[in-house]
C-alpha cells in the first residue's frame, strides 16, 4: 500500500496559528504569490520546500498535505 498526497493544507495550518501569507512568505524569503499557490494547489511543494515550511511553522512535512491510501499498489 502506498499513500498519496492530498489537498495542501497550509491555508488551515496558517489559519489555526493565525499567521498571514504574507508573514510566512516574508519568514521564507519567498514572494505572497507563491504562498499563495502551495494554499490553493496550483503547484506541490518541493520536498525542500515542504521542509522549510514544517520547521517554520514547527510541524511534520506530513501534516502540510492531506493524504490517502493507494490499495490498488497492494498486489506489487
Amino acid at each position: 500500500m502506498t499513500e498519496k498526497i492530498g489537498r495542501c493544507r497550509l491555508r488551515q495550518i496558517l489559519r489555526s496559528r493565525g499567521i498571514r501569507q504574507q508573514q510566512i512568505a516574508d519568514k521564507l524569503g519567498m514572494s505572497k504569490q507563491q504562498v499563495n499557490d502551495y494554499v490553493n494547489n496550483r503547484i506541490v511543494m518541493s520536498l525542500e520546500t515542504a521542509r522549510r515550511f514544517a520547521i517554520a511553522l514547527s510541524c511534520s512535512i506530513e501534516d502540510l498535505y492531506e493524504w490517502s491510501s493507494d490499495s490498488s499498489s497492494d498486489d506489487e
